[in-house]
């Protein structure tokens, strides 16, 4: 009977790790609508979905690639949305000698309740507080990639605050509630 309850106990553990974990990339049978010239077969639609990611515990409802013809390389704009989120994300990529390359990205498909606390997050760091007036306006938060936040912080996902009128921006880890990094434009 100990055996069988360490095993489920081990059963449970590993389910509930992998659902904290699951990332809910888009399945290979979503349907992405195409704008443009469409590259030809070589380019796998999985290898499009594998790359654009949703915010954790989020699917992107729509994807739009608009797609075109740069000089023998073809240029993908994806935009992918989701209903749990005011705004999309947005891609850039090139796909050439059935290669598809990352060039850049703009996430913002985060859902308000974790937006609102990296706001919060921000606003309660000092640093960031000092640069602050109370007529700020309002920030825009973006989602910062893995590969990405690793030059500044950490191999895992961040958020960028950002107030555009102060050029003013914080760097925030949601999963430790503090503020990484912080900077002050010119």
């Amino acid at each position: 009977m100990r055996l069988f309850l360490l095993f489920f106990a081990i059963v449970v553990i590993i389910g509930v790790t992998g659902c904290i974990t699951d990332t809910r990339r888009p399945s290979a049978s979503h349907e992405i609508v195409w704008i443009g010239t469409q590259p030809d077969s070589d380019l796998n639609e999985y290898d499009l979905l594998h790359q654009i990611t949703p915010y954790p515990g989020t699917m992107y409802d729509n994807i739009t690639v608009n797609a075109s013809d740069e000089d023998g390389k073809i240029r993908l704009h994806v935009r992918a949305s989701s209903r749990a989120c005011r705004y999309p994300d947005r891609y850039d990529f090139t796909y050439q000698n059935r290669e598809l390359v990352l060039n850049g990205y703009i996430l913002e498909a985060i859902p308000e309740s974790v937006r609102s606390d990296a706001v919060r997050i921000a606003m309660r760091n000092e640093e960031i507080a000092d640069m602050l007036e109370m007529d700020a306006g309002g920030p825009t938060v973006k989602r910062i990639l893995p590969e990405t936040a690793a030059k500044f912080y950490a191999p895992e996902m961040l958020l960028s605050v950002t107030w555009q009128s102060k050029q003013v921006s914080a760097l925030v880890d949601i999963n430790t509630r503090k503020v990484v990094k912080t900077w002050r434009g010119e």
